[in-house]
C-alpha cells in the first residue's frame, strides 16, 4: 500500500520500500522465444534470399544469418558475413579475389575424397558443436594428417594436446594449426598469415575460409 498522492512521490516511495540490491520490477529482459530461420518465403522486400531472383530493397537482409544456417545463402554472402569484422585490407583483397575466381566453379571441399571422408567422420559427432565440426573439416582435408588425427577425435571434442602430427606436408601442418586455432582459440596463424599467398596457398586459403564459416554458422555455411 502506497501513502503518497502524486505519481512522482509514489515512484519514490516504491524505490524506498523495495528490497536492497534487487532490480526493480519491470526492468531487465524477457526472452519470449528463440531465434529461428524464417519460413519460406521471406517477407516482401527480401526476395533475393528466397531465390526469387529479385533485387532486395534493403542493403543488408535481416534474415541473412538465418538463411546461412539453413544452407540457403550463396558462397559470397556466407563469406562476407563471416569476415565482416575483419579489417585487414590484404586479407579482404585476397578474399574478394578468391570469390571472383570461384564464381563459376564453387567447391566446398578439397576434392571428392575430402567430402566423403568428412561426411563419414562427422556421422557420429555432435553436429551442433561448430568448433568441433570446423576443425574436423580441416583435419580431413589431408590424408596423412587425418590418419594421425582421427584417433584423437571424440564425439564431443578433440584431444589436440595429444596430437603430434608427423610426416605431414607443409599444407597439412598449416591446416592442423588452423584447426587447432578454430577449436581451441589459439593463435598459431594470424589474419596477416592468411593474407600471405606464399605462406597459405590458394587451395588452403579456400578451405580455411570455409572452416571459419562453419565455425560461425555451422554446416549450413557449406550446404
Amino acid at each position: 500500500m502506497l501513502f503518497t498522492g502524486t505519481p512522482k512521490l509514489r515512484a519514490l516511495e516504491r524505490l524506498m520500500t523495495s528490497i536492497p540490491n534487487f532490480m526493480p520490477q519491470g526492468s531487465g529482459y524477457m526472452v519470449l522465444h528463440c531465434f529461428e530461420p524464417p519460413p519460406e518465403p521471406c517477407p516482401e522486400g527480401y526476395l533475393t534470399y528466397c531465390g526469387k531472383g529479385v533485387k532486395c530493397k534493403v542493403p543488408h537482409c535481416p534474415y541473412l544469418e538465418a538463411h546461412i544456417i539453413a544452407g540457403r545463402a550463396s558462397r559470397a554472402e556466407v563469406m562476407k558475413e563471416t569476415m565482416k569484422h575483419i579489417r585487414s585490407h590484404a586479407f579482404l583483397r585476397r578474399l574478394c579475389s578468391f570469390l571472383r575466381e570461384s564464381e563459376d566453379h564453387p567447391m566446398h571441399f578439397r576434392n571428392e575424397k575430402h567430402r566423403l571422408v568428412f561426411n563419414e567422420a562427422i556421422r557420429k559427432l555432435d553436429r551442433k558443436n561448430n568448433a568441433l565440426i570446423s576443425a574436423v573439416y580441416l583435419l580431413t582435408a589431408d590424408k596423412m594428417l587425418w590418419a594421425h588425427a582421427k584417433r584423437h577425435v571424440l564425439k564431443n571434442g578433440i584431444a589436440f594436446e595429444s596430437m603430434k602430427p608427423i610426416n605431414c606436408s607443409t599444407n597439412g601442418y598449416t591446416m592442423f594449426c588452423c584447426a587447432k586455432d578454430l577449436y581451441s582459440g589459439t593463435k598459431h596463424l594470424t589474419i596477416a598469415d592468411l593474407a600471405d599467398t606464399e605462406l597459405v596457398p590458394p587451395g588452403i586459403f579456400e578451405l580455411v575460409c570455409s572452416a571459419m564459416a562453419i565455425r560461425r554458422f555451422g554446416l549450413g555455411a557449406i550446404g
